[in-house]
């Protein structure tokens, strides 16, 4: 009884000095190492963002990472599967799909020799350009939401002005208006551009475009960035004024509401 006891004993003996070593030795294993860089920080929503790097540690080598892409506040999920290269570097594209703030990280997973390990998250923004004939705003007097007849020439998409113009609601969120401004009329028109500090339309700064009568609409840009209130109309000239397929560049995917605030 006593040596089997003594047997019992020194295989556990055993067992409890094997376990503490593994687990030592899982201790020591090293992490993988991900570098990230990104082409771009605000690139345009149907493009895509190069993201590449390099991975360090035990056969690094042709080893399949995950590329993982957050949107928002939302959740990481895997929207690529890559390889290294021999010399542990790595390339993918993530596709732009919506406008707002997106995060992209790379993982590499374990393996028997490592640890996995993740690059640090890269931010970028997406942004898109809005159709303004199709956003919610808020105008007066005669305004005309469609399309024009401009030095002979018809157009589908333009908002037309007689002593009117119209607002909108950004949020914040844009940084360029854009158009074409012309006049359908015989005589001379003008646009005037405006963008407000609040949404009490205070602190304006104003734009204006002078177009003449038989020409063709001529490109033209305003600043917008932080501002959260846009407006355009007629700018005081003989004939009407027209703005062609106006935009705004912006982070969101459709404006807000458009509230004018009581006279």
């Amino acid at each position: 009884m006593r040596l089997r006891a003594l047997a019992l004993a020194t295989a556990t003996g055993l067992v409890l000095t094997v376990a503490p070593a593994t687990a030592a030795e899982a201790a020591r294993k090293p992490a993988y190492k991900v570098s990230i860089s990104t082409s771009t920080a605000n690139p345009s929503v149907g493009t895509t963002v190069k993201v590449t790097g390099k991975v360090t540690g035990p056969k690094a080598a042709k080893k399949r990472l995950l590329v993982q892409r957050k949107v928002g506040a939302g959740k990481w999920t895997t929207v690529a599967k890559v390889r290294t290269t021999k010399s542990r570097k790595y390339a993918a594209r993530v596709k732009v799909s919506t406008a707002g703030k997106h995060a992209v990280r790379v993982v590499a997973p374990k393996s028997s020799k490592a640890r996995a390990g993740s690059s640090r998250a890269r931010s970028f923004t997406g942004w898109r350009w809005l159709d303004l004939t199709k956003q919610p705003n808020q105008g007066g007097g005669d305004i005309v939401n469609g399309p024009v007849t401009i030095a002979g020439k018809s157009y589908p998409k333009a908002f037309t002005f007689r002593y009117s113009g119209v607002y909108f609601n950004t949020g914040g969120k844009c940084t360029t208006l854009r158009g074409s401004v012309g006049t359908p009329d015989p005589v001379g028109a003008s646009l005037l551009a405006l963008t407000f500090a609040n949404q009490d339309l205070d602190d304006a700064l104003e734009y204006r475009t002078v177009v003449a009568a038989g020409a063709a609409p001529k490109a033209a840009s305003y600043p917008v960035s932080g501002k959260p209130v846009v407006a355009f109309g007629d700018g005081g000239g003989e004939g009407r004024v027209s703005i062609v397929a106006p935009e705004l560049r912006c982070s969101i995917n459709a404006l807000p509401a458009m509230e004018l605030p009581p006279l």
